[in-house]
């Protein structure tokens, strides 16, 4: 198991133990007890070329780093399936490409908190999922008719109506972070941006707050979150998805995409061309 350390530490020690590098490939695959995800075969639990652990190397810190960043999860070792699916549905990629992702995962998955089976089944689901060998559309309809319990019911509206990242909308100092009706926050990065909120909503987030701070558990909110989502008959596509119905709502409303990029706090425009599929 990894470790709480840095993003790269935790991933220094999980390769240590899967670096393949001179060692038999055969004998691995024989001793490892794995088996690929889409053939059943026996596979190596090991990464036996320098390009491959470099591969696995950056996929693991870019999963770290992205979890880190937007649901405050440090230790690796915690991280579930669902933030990895959230990962994978952030990225404009193939099929084929997601599904190397999860081969990596499959060999590593003891220092993570979910199982090869998990794996598999979200690899299943990417697969009938794609269109045209890319991930589908991920914005919802009718979200105006999604009601949550009042205190998700604020970090939602925050990402509907505002188009927040998930750590920004479930995470609020309210005296640090609302001057009136103006909520200053952190962009992916460290960037400072502001939004001027409806009075309604600065109201809300007082309400909700304890000690002076708006805090929601990340997985309270998704598994709310994703329970009404389903009843509208619509498939989850991760909290994530929301950003993106916000995006093509202000391309509706008549933004330019660089006026729609910089309300989404994108560092570059074709950054955006993701959410406006």
């Amino acid at each position: 198991m990894a470790r709480v350390g840095s993003i790269n530490h935790q991933v220094g020690l999980i390769l240590k133990q899967h670096n393949g590098i001179h060692q038999s490939k055969l004998e691995s695959r024989n001793n490892s007890g794995l088996k690929s995800l889409e053939s059943g075969h026996k596979i190596s639990d090991k990464f036996h070329s320098y390009k491959s652990l470099d591969n696995v190397r950056n996929d693991l810190k870019n999963l770290g780093n992205f979890v880190k960043e937007n649901y405050k999860i440090k230790d690796m070792s915690q991280i579930s399936i669902n933030e990895v699916k959230e990962w994978i549905y952030n990225k404009d990629i193939t099929y084929n490409t997601a599904s190397n992702y999860l081969s990596e995962l499959n060999k590593v998955h003891s220092h993570f908190n979910f199982s090869r089976e998990q794996i598999k089944d979200l690899r299943s689901e990417l697969k009938a999922e794609l269109r045209d060998n890319k991930l589908d559309s991920r914005e919802y309809k009718h979200l105006d008719k999604i009601q949550l319990p009042d205190k998700s019911q604020v970090a939602f509206e925050l990402q509907r109506d505002y188009g927040l990242r998930v750590n920004a909308a479930t995470n609020i100092n309210v005296e640090k972070q609302i001057k009136g009706n103006t909520l200053l926050y952190r962009e992916k990065g460290g960037k400072l941006s502001e939004k001027e909120l409806n009075p309604t909503l600065i109201s809300k987030i007082k309400e909700n707050a304890v000690n002076g701070k708006y805090e929601l558990s990340y997985n309270t909110y998704r598994d709310q979150l994703q329970k009404a989502i389903e009843k509208t008959g619509q498939k989850y596509n991760g909290t994530h998805g929301i950003r993106h119905t916000y995006a093509q709502n202000q391309l509706i409303a008549g933004k330019s995409k660089l006026e729609v990029s910089k309300e989404l706090g994108h560092s570059r425009e074709e950054i955006t061309n993701t959410y406006l599929r």
